[in-house]
């Protein structure tokens, strides 16, 4: 008799524990397709938690490969976060599927306008359209991130500064503009490579000829003159994030980035202990801007989880805790208002960076267009197109 009880109570105890296991244990998988470090991963863990699942995440380091992801099937994502071009690619596809929009339950992704940020509700209201109905397609996404196309530069180098003040993005393409001795990098991003080059002419970033047409592949003459250009430029390094980490550590004194990747780096600094007066930005007239934004592509399995998701990372208190953690300028008016009452109420940036000398020094951080008078957005192009984009990157990593 003894004995049994014993047996009892060894099934009871094991089939406690087993059940404990059960109930803790994931019974959804949200994957998620994002760049490397653009999330707070407290944040992730806090969404796991309320809704009980687990979150997997895949990094890529550029849209054309998230498109080449999403659009190969291989593997069935929930969520993604595509550059504004590759989502207009994506979605003139049919490779997203709507966002929930009109369930109260999601009550962020209601597609409010006054929800964000004027500029950027503007550019979107102008570019994210489709291209064959014309009409907005601004229900399939949500700004996660946004910027402008940047310089990020060292002001140890004599004269570098008003060089570029006075030049903007003319300067890596033409030497004769910069100090002697200046060192210049570039992203090893195709696109980003052709379109930095136009915007060094004052010339709209997705034309493909000199006559001003935008359609199909670039035309053999712009690509001539493209390619001879950046050859010339005689860039000193060609990477990518590496970049903004050589401009502040003195291996290069400039280069093309985007406008978050100056205060990703400006983090470091201030983390290392350094000093970071030397370590500046300057966003040309004539630019172009980006934002990155949360989709749902057309495999996606976990369709409710999926919505929920995008809806927790617009909740005004999670969205202004990922703009502190991650340092991309923040999409929602309510966390830039959020920002300057931290201001003003004395809160700090960073620990010996107060949050009002943070914003009066970087007006671009709260409004990246700030000063900016001419602003394009990439559009999506033809894979004849970006595979020039290739060729032209490969002809100057040689």
């Amino acid at each position: 008799m003894k004995k049994a009880l014993i047996g009892i109570s060894v099934f009871l105890l094991a089939f406690t524990a087993f059940a404990c296991v059960v109930l803790n244990t994931p019974n959804k998988i949200l994957y998620l397709l994002n760049w490397g470090e653009y999330i707070d991963s407290s944040l992730v863990k806090e969404f796991e938690e309320e809704f009980h699942c687990q979150v997997i995440e895949e990094n890529v380091t550029s849209s054309e490969a998230m498109y080449q992801k999403i659009s190969g099937g291989a593997t069935t994502y929930d969520v993604a976060i595509p550059g504004d071009y590759a989502i207009s690619r994506l979605q003139s596809e049919d490779l997203l599927r709507k966002l929930d929009v009109n369930n109260p339950a999601y009550g962020h992704l209601s597609g409010e306008d006054s929800q964000f940020d004027e500029g950027l509700q503007g550019l979107m209201n102008e570019y994210m359209v489709n291209p064959d109905s014309g009409e907005s397609i601004q229900d399939y996404f949500k700004p996660y991130f946004w910027g402008a196309y940047s310089l990020i530069y060292s002001n140890n180098k004599t004269g570098l500064e008003a060089a570029l003040q006075e030049n903007g993005f003319s300067c890596l393409y033409d030497r004769a503009l910069l100090p002697e001795g200046a060192k210049t990098g570039m992203y090893d991003t195709a696109r980003w490579i052709v379109a930095s080059y136009l915007l060094s002419q004052g010339l709209d970033p997705n034309l493909t000829d000199r006559d001003g047409s935008k359609e199909g592949d670039i035309s053999s003459s712009l690509q001539q003159e493209i390619i001879a250009s950046v050859t010339k430029a005689g860039f000193s390094e060609l990477a990518n994030d590496a970049l903004k980490r050589d401009v502040a550590n003195g291996r290069i004194d400039v280069c093309f980035a985007q406008l978050g990747d100056y205060f990703d780096g400006l983090y470091l600094l201030l983390n290392g202990n350094s000093d970071p007066s030397h370590y500046r930005v300057f966003i040309p007239k004539v630019t172009s801007a980006f934002f990155d934004g949360m989709v749902i592509p057309s495999t996606c399995q976990n369709y409710d989880l999926a919505n929920a998701f995008i809806n927790f990372m617009l909740d005004e208190s999670h969205a202004y805790q990922n703009a502190r953690a991650i340092g991309y300028s923040p999409c929602l008016k309510a966390v830039k208002e959020e920002f300057e009452e931290d201001a003003k109420r004395g809160g700090e940036y960073y620990p010996g960076l107060s949050m009002e000398d943070f914003l009066a020094s970087y007006p671009n951080y709260l409004n990246p267009l700030f000063g900016v008078e001419t602003c394009y957005m990439f559009e999506a192009k033809s894979n004849d197109y970006l595979t020039t984009c290739e060729t032209i990157l490969n002809n100057l990593s040689l």
